[in-house]
């Protein structure tokens, strides 16, 4: 079992360097995004996409291995020049079990010091499955000991060759 300190990290966010992704969840479609940065990889799921008010989770590690997230919104559209890449996540969910605090992936069993999962749950439970997708990126491929160089796309998943 992994103790996953999470914290929630208020801040201003620029929004700026987003490359964007889709998730396909059955027939769901389910708008991301990730940036690089100097210390690794932020991924970005937006909750609700109903323009004026869209809802985003922001999660990334910082260089201890915690979870941070950011839950924020955004009232103008956001354009990208990017086509988005598309990733089928249920193959990749029929390997995870989640709670509000807690993630099992394979034989690993993260439990987090807050209920990540269930806060998202609360603003809207559909985005929990996605939501979990971009966990498994974060915990399993993106540890903080193993960055990539910027550019880099090496690797599974959202990092590398889609799902």
């Amino acid at each position: 079992m992994t103790d996953m300190k999470v914290y929630y990290m208020i801040h201003a966010d620029s929004l700026r360097g987003l490359v964007p992704f889709l998730l396909i969840d059955g027939e769901r479609v389910w708008h991301a995004a990730k940036k690089r940065t100097t210390n690794g990889t932020m991924y970005y799921l937006f909750l609700e996409t109903t323009q004026p008010n869209v809802q985003y989770i922001k999660l990334w590690r910082d260089s201890k291995g915690n979870l941070l997230t950011y839950i924020g919104n955004i009232t103008k559209p956001i354009f990208l020049a990017e086509e988005p890449e598309i990733f089928e996540i249920d193959i990749t969910l029929a390997y995870l079990e989640v709670s509000d605090n807690a993630m099992y992936i394979g034989n690993n069993y993260f439990k987090f010091s807050f209920p990540v999962i269930g806060v998202v749950r609360r603003l809207n439970q559909g985005a929990t499955r996605p939501l979990a997708f971009l966990l498994y990126q974060l915990l399993i491929h993106d540890t903080p000991a193993v960055q990539e160089p910027a550019g880099s796309s090496g690797g599974d998943g959202i990092n590398g060759n889609p799902t």
